[in-house]
Formats: C-alpha cells, structure tokens, sequence
C-alpha cells in the first residue's frame, strides 16, 4: 500500500506489505511510501458490494504492496491506521511471495458541496495477478480549504481505514482459503463430540 516521490531505494516489491506488517507489530512506518507490483490492473472484475463473509479470512493471506494518490504524509498515516484496523480483523498481511493475494489501493480526495470527498479503491488481485475484485467507497468531510487533503485529519482517516478493513475482511473472508479453513475448524470440533459442563464433570469426582 508510488506515493508521490520516491521516498526510499528499498526493493518496491515487498516496502508497502513490510511496512504493514511492521505497524501489526506496532512498529513506526515512517517513509513507508512505494510503488510495487506489476499485476494485471486492466484485467475485467465486478465493482460490485463485498459478499457476506464466510469464513475468518485469516487463511486468505494478503500482501499490501501499492497505495498512491495522496500526499506522502496522509498516506503514511493512514497505513498507520489501517494497519491497526486490519489486524482487529484477523486479515494477516504477509510478504507478496507467501500471498494468496495482493492488494493495491489508491485515496482520493475531491471538493464537495459544504466540504470534501474522501474515497479510496482497492483492488485485489490472485496469485496469477488477474484482478478479482475491486471495492470502493467515499466519505463527506466538512469544511473548506484549498487542498481537499488539508481536512483529512485523524478522525477522517480512522473512518477510511475502519471502512477499508471491513471491506478487506469481509471480502478475504469468502475466499476458497478461508472457506476450507472454516470447515475444518467445523469438523474438528464436531469430531471431538460434546464436553461435558462443568457439574457433570463435578460429578465424577
């Protein structure tokens, strides 16, 4: 999740999802701002709402490897932001060559009546880098200034990363890894059959 002028000479492939994978661990992502990826982002794909979820989408390993459109300050807090939210949701960031899939993201932010739009898109892609989904939504920020950037503050972008989080998790969460996940957790609880409650237990002392 380029951002602007290249901020580092690290390898673009793998900053963005290191830098992820860094703030999970509450790590600082200062200087966290590449362009990465070569995926297929003209290939065809439903820009349509987020399935009902599943599964965890824990299994259904992702890698952040491009965010652009903002200013490189915004972005860096933002990422902060979604790195928090995407760990509250079980989606596990992870390096682009241990992926079942790669996400890329852009932020935008345009004048509105009475104040800003703020949006972001995220497409994400499998491992044979074709485009399956994109998701996309916005947010109405008051207020007036001449760079539409200048009001995203703090609470503006929680709310783009809560949004961006959700939509991630509830997409992952219907992917084929989460879903076989989901089912063997099923079965290896109904193979071990019920526990007894606590007073049967007591009971056989």
């Amino acid at each position: 999740m380029t951002f602007g002028a290249e901020l580092t000479r690290r390898s673009p492939v793998s900053r963005l999802t290191a830098c992820i994978l860094a703030a999970s661990l509450a790590a600082t992502l200062a200087g966290c701002v590449e362009t990465a990826g070569d995926v297929d982002a003209g290939a065809t794909a439903p820009v349509a709402a987020v399935a009902r979820p599943v599964g965890s989408p824990r299994a259904a390993t992702a890698a952040f490897t491009q965010l652009e459109g903002a200013p490189g300050p915004v972005l860096e807090r933002f990422i902060q932001k979604l790195a928090a939210e995407t760990k509250g949701r079980d989606i596990t960031p992870v390096q682009p060559d241990a992926a079942k899939y790669i996400i890329h993201g852009y932020l935008s932010a345009a004048r509105a009546s009475g104040g800003v739009t703020l949006g972001y898109v995220w497409d994400v892609f499998d491992s044979h880098k074709a485009r399956i989904q994109r998701i996309e939504d916005q947010i109405t920020v008051p207020g007036a200034a001449a760079d539409p950037w200048s009001l995203a503050d703090d609470k503006a972008l929680t709310n783009l990363a809560v949004r961006s989080a959700n939509d991630l998790a509830a997409l992952l969460s219907t992917m084929p890894e989460a879903a076989e996940a989901s089912s063997l957790t099923t079965g290896n609880a109904a193979s071990q059959g019920p526990r007894p409650s606590l007073a049967a237990t007591s009971a056989l002392h």
